[in-house]
């Protein structure tokens, strides 16, 4: 009898413990860290906000964002890859800009590619070349000309030396034959507020940062870089229908460091999944001219691995370097 009942006690203790066993326990129970890489304000934070907004409603625990800002977004990624991995911190990834610094700054780069493990594209937003309102430069025809006739004279805003803004504006100055001069931005809404106050000449930067102002008139778009022209800002042309064969945009998306238990992870691309595809989530999207390009999982994997091998073969073909 005694000893039925040590095996009932025993199994009870045993079960009381698995019960309470933190592996088993749902997840989240906590509210969950987001760094973004980029300034409050921009469009990456923008993004970021409204989409932690719906995974905590997914979840039911808050989504915290961080802004770890600083040297193109690199501080922030290496914030990212040293998190713990145990699903509480995630991250806004930008693309192609964080696959370009661990070929262009090999050496000295604070993370690797392998020390994330990405979970969902959300966004992928073409480029534009903007001037204010009351510049000189009409068309984009106006600018080269002007760049050509006083080279390194125009100042150009970016957000990083290998991101898709400034690669944009190098390709321009490849193909126009002109050079200009690049000043770089921790984020685009400080850039904004530059070209408005009139401290640089033209903003390099994404469709869905400038297409307010360009719809109100304080921002004149010389060109989208995209293959057809956006409902979004219809009037603006494409660099190819001036010349000018270049595309370029920006992808932001999500990525938790790697080693995350798979349970957490799963339950991240699921809820991620289920926002991506809320029509609240995509209207609010809609009103600040992002579009929604989701890739999930095992896809967004692959898309980043293609765009890493393929900025590898630009930078041995053709290195591009901080102007």
């Amino acid at each position: 009898m005694l000893k039925s009942m040590k095996k009932v006690v025993t199994a009870a203790a045993l079960g009381a413990l698995v019960a309470a066993s933190p592996a088993l326990a749902d997840y989240p129970e906590k509210p969950v860290k987001m760094i973004v890489a980029f300034g409050a304000g921009g469009s990456t934070d923008t993004m970021a906000r409204i989409f932690a907004n719906y995974m905590a409603e997914e979840l039911g625990q808050r989504f915290v964002v961080e802004n770890r800002t600083g040297a193109g977004g690199e501080i922030g990624w290496v914030a990212l890859a040293g998190s713990p991995t145990d699903g509480y911190s995630i991250g806004l990834i930008n693309s192609p800009v964080i696959e370009s610094y661990p070929i262009t700054r090999a050496d000295t780069i604070g993370y690797s590619m392998d020390q994330f493990r990405p979970l969902i594209n959300v966004v992928t937003d073409p480029g534009v070349l903007a001037v204010a309102a009351d510049s000189p430069y009409q068309t984009l025809a106006d600018f080269v000309a002007a760049a050509k006739a006083d080279p390194n004279s125009i100042t150009v805003s970016h957000e990083g030396v290998g991101g898709d803004d400034h690669l944009a504006a190098l390709t321009l100055a490849s193909k126009a034959g002109i050079e200009v001069n690049f000043v770089s931005f921790d984020g685009n809404a400080e850039a904004t507020a530059a070209l408005l106050g009139g401290h640089i000449d033209a903003f390099e930067g994404n469709m869905s940062e400038a297409a307010a102002q360009i719809s109100e008139g304080t921002v004149r778009a010389l060109a989208v870089w995209s293959s057809e022209r956006m409902t979004q800002i219809p009037d603006v042309p494409t660099g190819a229908e001036q010349g000018y064969d270049v595309i370029s945009a920006a992808s932001r998306g999500i990525a938790v460091p790697a080693g995350i238990p798979e349970d957490a992870y799963q339950t991240l691309l699921a809820a991620a999944n289920n926002v991506v595809a809320d029509e609240a989530f995509q209207a609010e999207l809609a009103n600040l001219n992002m579009p929604i390009v989701p890739i999930a999982g095992d896809d967004f994997v692959s898309y980043l691995n293609n765009s890493h091998e393929t900025l590898k073969e630009l930078w041995a073909e053709n290195p591009w370097l901080e102007q």
